[in-house]
């Protein structure tokens, strides 16, 4: 468990860190020094490899590795889709692959894997599409991935998930997160990004708008948080309610509650929701956007305290031809919240 005085220090270093993606340079010293922290611990970690092999034994890391390779295969057999790591070459993370049809991929948000997509929503898709969710690195099954790491780095895995399916170029559908992974896949060649939507997300710093204090200071509280275990159902759904727009949770409180079941089935470690967020805090670059050539649309809650809608429209004028969508009280969750006009709007871009 972590100290009351330790929580109170990382919130309010993580709150300065949100406040501080505003000044020109500070995402790319934040860049550099995940680097090198990359490198380093990439050192460390083989010579502890080669020590232990020494005497016949194995690291923490590599019990740690093989553990969720057999909790992969086990889900594999579970009939999720062939998504286990099979040699070196293949993707760092894990991915769920369900439907049949024209190929969408679904990257999530802040500490969110890839379950964390409301079912009936998905089961439209599904039974139209062949959809990959991914488990962005530090979630789901994918928690023994390489850390620390970027949004570039997550942009990577998504690209070798599309070559490994051989599903690209797909639509692209990112939320929050999972939208600034988006952008970045679809700037870089060889183009695997046919069509984009970008939901409830922002543009690279300089170009974004932070969040209120207060809004901070709240997402951060709540997840730097230890409740009791008998109490985590409650606990995450007190983390993602306010996420919605004001009085969504108590008319459809069955949603929040299939939310946390999903949560619940692979709980995202507190140090990948630090190393998700200074990965967030080190992407910049906003004027590549401009190098964006697939078909996008952009969708965004007015009601969205997380990642305020001043975000969508300059999204929408940076992107040459995006296509702006605004959807009136509704929050960030926009799956959960306007799931009809999400789905609308994406397949006006080709879903």
């Amino acid at each position: 468990m972590t100290s009351p005085v330790v929580s109170a220090v990382v919130r309010r270093a993580m709150k300065h860190t949100e406040i501080l993606t505003g000044i020109p340079g500070y995402p790319v010293g934040v860049h550099a020094m995940i680097r090198w922290e990359g490198l380093v611990t990439a050192v460390f970690e083989e010579q502890a490899r080669l020590l232990t092999r020494l005497v016949g034994s194995t690291t923490t890391a590599e019990r740690r590795r093989r553990r969720e390779r057999d909790a992969r295969l086990t889900r594999r057999a579970g009939g999720s889709g062939p998504a286990d790591l099979v040699s070196g070459r293949d993707p760092a993370v894990f991915w769920h692959d369900g439907g049949e049809g024209p190929p969408v991929l679904l990257l999530n948000g802040w500490t969110a894997s890839g379950l964390l997509w409301p079912g009936d929503w998905l089961h439209r898709l599904e039974a139209r599409h062949r959809v990959l969710r991914v488990d962005n690195r530090g979630t789901g099954w994918s928690r023994t991935a390489p850390a620390p790491f970027t949004v570039g780095d997550m942009a990577d895995d998504a690209a070798a998930v599309l070559r490994a399916t051989g599903t690209g170029p797909a639509t692209v559908v990112g939320l929050s997160m999972g939208g600034m992974i988006a952008q970045e896949l679809a700037i870089r060649p060889p183009p695997l990004v046919g069509r984009l939507g970008l939901v409830s997300t922002r543009p690279p710093a300089p170009a974004h708008i932070t969040a209120a204090p207060d809004v901070v200071d709240r997402e951060l509280g709540q997840l730097l948080d230890t409740p009791p275990r008998d109490e985590l159902a409650a606990y995450f759904r007190s983390v993602w309610e306010p996420q919605s727009a004001p009085g969504f949770a108590d008319r459809n409180p069955a949603l929040f509650e299939e939310l946390a079941g999903q949560i619940l089935e692979r709980v995202t470690p507190r140090a990948a929701v630090i190393n998700q967020l200074r990965a967030i805090a080190a992407w910049s670059g906003a004027g590549r956007l401009a190098r964006i050539a697939a078909e996008t649309t952009v969708v965004h809650g007015v009601s969205d305290e997380l990642v305020p809608v001043g975000n969508g429209m300059r999204l929408a004028r940076l992107i040459s031809g995006a296509r702006y969508v605004e959807l009136p009280g509704v929050g960030h969750l926009i799956p959960l919240e306007a799931p009809d006009a999400l789905i609308e709007a994406i397949e006006s871009c080709g879903v």
